[in-house]
């Protein structure tokens, strides 16, 4: 049985090139209420001259730093406060950058890159302090990484021979601090001009809307001539070539092996082929050790860069591994896949498991939105983000094999890296080999001072728009006859299906989460759940965070009856075998928040007795529908995605839950956690929220103004007194109370000044209700951050799950910017008295000074 997919909008491309050269890709009619901008410039680091190395990356970090209408950093003003977002990001071939905003602030956006691109501002002093913020990047991404250099940026350099191919992107610290800020103007001249950029809007205006914005901000940007791109055809080399390595702290030896890959401009058949082989090469563990390798298509992912692109394979070896060995064996096992019949199982998954990762990850606005821009600079061919998937999913096990044995007999590059090898120096490629220190023609470059001005002058920051409304068009729910919720959405941005699954853990979870994390382990074992559905092309994940266990998954819509097979399989399996011995699981950091909700979570969830020892039992205790909400967004109406969930879940049913002692809130009380943990205390102070009271918007704008932005009552509270504490306000729900809380993370000596800060803010919040101004600001941010669960299908679906969970329904979700609105400051006051106005139960996690006082409160103290 396959679930028929709701037919598809529609969403063409529309293309301009405006007479200065710059070329704009548009995707109008998205249906979100955000929009997303980005502008792809065909310059990256390949582009750099010998002596400049990094360039490129310092250049994309100034241009966030001033323009001349946003001079000394001014870029994000008006974008955080929108809930907007906006970063960039340096490549072998390009730079992007791009922000994700709501819909009414596109005009904004649109702004802002037009003006860096027309007058950015490069200053002595924002030189200065981006240089350290790189420096601190190139110590994090790369000299402090133990195998910091594997495989980029120290494969290239193995591999090919021309200066633009081989040398490090990131450069040379020292040598970038003798750069001055004209040095960077004429980078800027040289490669940042309209005729060698991409601009990408992904919107869901219609055209008519947006091409007189788009003329509006671009079309005044002078046209000027750019440098030619850098020569990098270099011929494919014709014998292994191979550098070995001493890593001084590194216990094991580590590879990275590079092949050519075909050409995507001429070849790209073969060039997914071998995406195909990656991924499959993936899954592969080497015979005798059982290590994994990782490899797949480019440095920075498949289709980031021209040709010469490279087939990158990385493993950490064990000791009884050599390098030798390794590579003999991989090379084995793609002369074993040339046989398109051994081959073709695993290409089976492979399309279908890489076609559905495709689909899911560029429905996602800013993702989409980056990659149309990219394809169009690289490759001319923006519409590839939606032919790509077909072109996997048609790519034959034969040509998968014939990739394969190309592979196999190819000369490779290889780097090792471990402690026994020589101390490398890096070689510097000679840029006489292939022409680089020619490449600049003879024209003058602007200065710096030059750079920043225009013949237009600074403008104004346009208005804000009209805003789009946010919609859950068709959507529906119901209740099955074992209490189990279900919220159905049809969304066809992708022919995919996103599941969530939520469900309280109940009394017996809440005491000892660490048995039922063990419980969804053995039932994804028993069950090979996520197997299952990964030969369905989608993938499945079982969690638990203490308070709650989650489901989540996805596949393509047609599958979705098989999907929710194996939900069923996890939910009701029979009985389960006794407990056994599981492979060890991966451990994970617990954050101090986790542990001490934890910890007042068992206080508050009372003594019910030890949860059952048989796992069959457990699960019937814990995993029981009666409270539980499953969520779908899809590719499908409504009423398919619910009664297919019907078909498969009415069954599931569960015996009787623990039943918690109920009592009234025991008032003031600490619970102290001590363990040694530096000089940083952390804090939780919470109360139960009461049933009735202030209402649900005010209590959200509450939240926020207090300790939920960036210009929070708390956060400006620590940066009037210059302390780099951490406070932050919140509401949740924890042992099936609804709880407001505020988390500190403060000094060990200053936790009875810090505590005090906090009670003042509140104590002055409920005397004074905020100022209309104040409570403008907060409500704006609230309404557009709310708007990014929109931006993609699975960020929806997250979003649903949290809300409903939480007893909510979906008009809260679409609502949100309209109930916000109706909130007066008095209602913040009161219901700034209803959340935090008692909150009389703290966790401490630290070791606090040996006169820490609780003033009158009880202490019960436990060891973390």
């Amino acid at each position: 049985m396959t679930v028929p997919a709701g037919p598809r909008p529609a969403h063409p491309l529309h293309r301009r090139t405006l007479p200065n050269g710059l070329r704009v890709v548009l995707l109008p009619g998205w249906p979100t209420p955000r929009s997303a901008v980005s502008v792809h410039y065909g310059t990256g680091f390949r582009a750099e001259s010998p002596g400049s190395e990094g360039i490129a990356h310092l250049v994309e970090h100034l241009l966030f730093r001033g323009s001349e209408s946003l001079p000394g950093g001014r870029f994000y003003d008006d974008l955080h406060p929108l809930g907007g977002t906006a970063n960039g990001t340096t490549h072998a071939d390009y730079t992007d950058y791009f922000q994700v905003v709501p819909a009414a602030a596109l005009e904004q956006a649109l702004f802002r890159e037009a003006d860096r691109m027309r007058a950015p501002q490069f200053t002595d002093a924002e030189l200065a302090s981006q240089l350290v913020e790189v420096g601190r990047e190139i110590e994090s991404m790369r000299d402090s990484r133990l195998y910091g250099k594997l495989p980029w940026p120290g494969l290239p350099e193995v591999m090919f021979r021309s200066f633009a191919n081989a040398h490090d992107g990131y450069g040379d610290i020292g040598r970038l601090r003798t750069l001055t800020v004209d040095d960077c103007a004429a980078f800027f001249d040289a490669h940042y001009v309209p005729a060698n950029a991409v601009l990408t809007i992904v919107t869901p205006h219609q055209p008519a809307a947006v091409w007189p914005l788009v003329e509006r901000h671009f079309a005044s940007v002078p046209a000027r001539p750019a440098d030619p791109p850098p020569w990098i055809a270099e011929p494919a080399p014709h014998h292994d070539r191979e550098v070995r390595q001493r890593v001084a702290d590194a216990e094991r030896t580590a590879l990275a092996l590079g092949y050519r890959l075909p050409d995507p401009l001429r070849e790209l058949p073969d060039y997914v082929a071998c995406m195909v082989l990656g991924w499959m090469t993936n899954r592969w563990r080497h015979p005798r050790s059982g290590v994994r390798a990782s490899a797949g298509c480019g440095f920075f992912g498949p289709l980031d860069a021209l040709a010469p692109d490279v087939f990158v394979v990385t493993a950490v070896l064990p000791d009884d591994v050599t390098p030798d060995g390794f590579v003999g064996d991989l090379a084995a096992e793609w002369a074993r896949l040339g046989d398109p019949a051994r081959a073709r199982p695993g290409v089976r998954r492979a399309v279908a498991e890489l076609a559905g990762q495709h689909r899911r990850r560029h429905a996602r606005l800013e993702e989409r939105c980056r990659t149309l821009g990219r394809f169009e600079l690289l490759f001319g061919r923006a519409e590839l983000v939606d032919d790509l998937p077909g072109l996997i999913t048609d790519t034959p096990a034969e040509r998968v094999s014939r990739a394969a044995a190309a592979l196999a007999a190819a000369p490779s590059a290889v780097l090792v890296a471990g402690p026994h090898g020589e101390d490398h120096t890096t070689r510097r490629p000679d840029p006489a080999a292939d022409g680089t220190s020619d490449r600049r023609p003879g024209r003058a470059r602007r200065t710096a001072a030059e750079l920043g001005s225009s013949a237009v002058g600074p403008r104004p920051m346009p208005a804000l728009g009209e805003p789009v409304a946010p919609a859950l068009t068709g959507a529906r729910e119901i209740n099955l006859a074992n209490g189990l919720r279900v919220v159905a959405v049809p969304d066809r941005r992708a022919e995919l299906v996103e599941l969530r699954l939520r469900l309280p853990l109940g009394p017996d979870g809440w005491r000892d989460p660490s048995r039922v994390a063990e419980l969804l382990r053995v039932l994804g074992a028993h069950t090979d759940a996520a197997r299952r559905v990964a030969g369905i092309g989608g993938e499945l994940q079982l969690a638990q965070d203490g308070q709650w266990a989650d489901l989540s998954a996805w596949a393509p819509v047609a599958v979705l009856p098989a999907l929710l097979g194996v939900v069923a399989d996890v939910l009701a399996p029979g009985p389960l075998p006794e407990w056994r011995p599981l492979p060890p699981a991966r451990p994970t950091p617990i954050a101090p928040q986790q542990r001490m909700d934890e910890a007042l979570r068992r206080h508050w969830a009372g003594r019910t007795g030890r949860p059952p020892a048989d796992p069959t039992e457990l699960r019937l205790r814990v995993l029981r529908p009666q409270h539980a909400t499953l969520v779908l967004v899809g590719a499908a109406d409504a009423e398919v995605l619910l009664a297919t969930a019907a078909d498969a879940l009415t069954g599931w049913s569960a015996g009787p839950g623990a039943q918690p002692v109920t009592s009234d809130d025991p008032g003031p009380q600490v619970l102290l956690l001590r363990e040694a943990a530096g000089d940083t205390v952390h804090l939780t102070l919470s109360g139960r929220e009461p049933e009735v009271g202030s209402t649900e918007p005010a209590r959200y704008l509450t939240t926020a103004l207090l300790g939920g932005h960036t210009t929070a009552r708390l956060a400006e509270r620590c940066r009037r007194l210059g302390h780099a504490d951490v406070m932050l306000a919140r509401r949740d729900v924890l042992a099936g109370y609804r709880r407001a809380s505020v988390r500190l993370a403060v000094p060990r000596d200053r936790i009875g000044e810090a505590v005090a800060g906090v009670r003042a803010e509140i104590a002055a919040l409920i005397a004074e209700p905020p100022s209309e101004d104040e409570l403008a600001v907060v409500r704006r941010y609230c309404s557009a951050q709310l708007l990014s669960a929109f931006d993609s299908p699975a960020g929806l679906a997250d979003a649903l799950r949290h809300t409903t969970a939480a007893g909510r329904g979906l008009d809260w979700v679409v609502r949100r910017p309209e109930l916000l609105r109706t909130p007066r400051p008095t209602d913040l006051s009161a219901a700034a008295h209803d959340l935090f106005g008692a909150l009389s139960h703290t966790v401490v996690l630290g070791d606090p000074p040996a006169d820490f006082s609780t003033d009158r409160l009880a202490v019960m103290e436990s060891r973390a």
